[in-house]
């Protein structure tokens, strides 16, 4: 996978998951192994594309803190939705 897009719709549900499971920004970057101020890019939107790999470690740090934590299936189902979305990113994108 190369380097994809973030897209705006998919900073709310990062922000409302991480919020949700009451992580931090610094222990989400810690869990996920990504550098400080990673996540605060990701939901400011002053990050607007990143490597595929990086952005899919932080969004499968948030699903596996959502399975283990007792958090709305809405918020299970909308992470589950950007992981998808960026996977056929980095789909495309492996293509050219």
């Amino acid at each position: 996978m190369g380097k994809i897009v973030i897209l705006d719709e998919y900073r709310p549900v990062i922000r409302a998951a991480r919020e949700r499971l009451g992580l931090s920004r610094t222990t989400l970057e810690r869990t996920a192994k990504l550098g400080q101020t990673y996540v605060k890019g990701v939901e400011s939107g002053r990050r607007q594309s990143t490597e595929a790999t990086l952005f899919t470690r932080l969004l499968k740090a948030l699903q596996q803190r959502a399975e283990k934590a007792e958090v709305p299936a809405k918020t299970k189902a909308g992470l589950l939705r950007v992981l998808k979305g960026v996977e056929k990113q980095g789909e495309k994108t492996a293509k050219r």
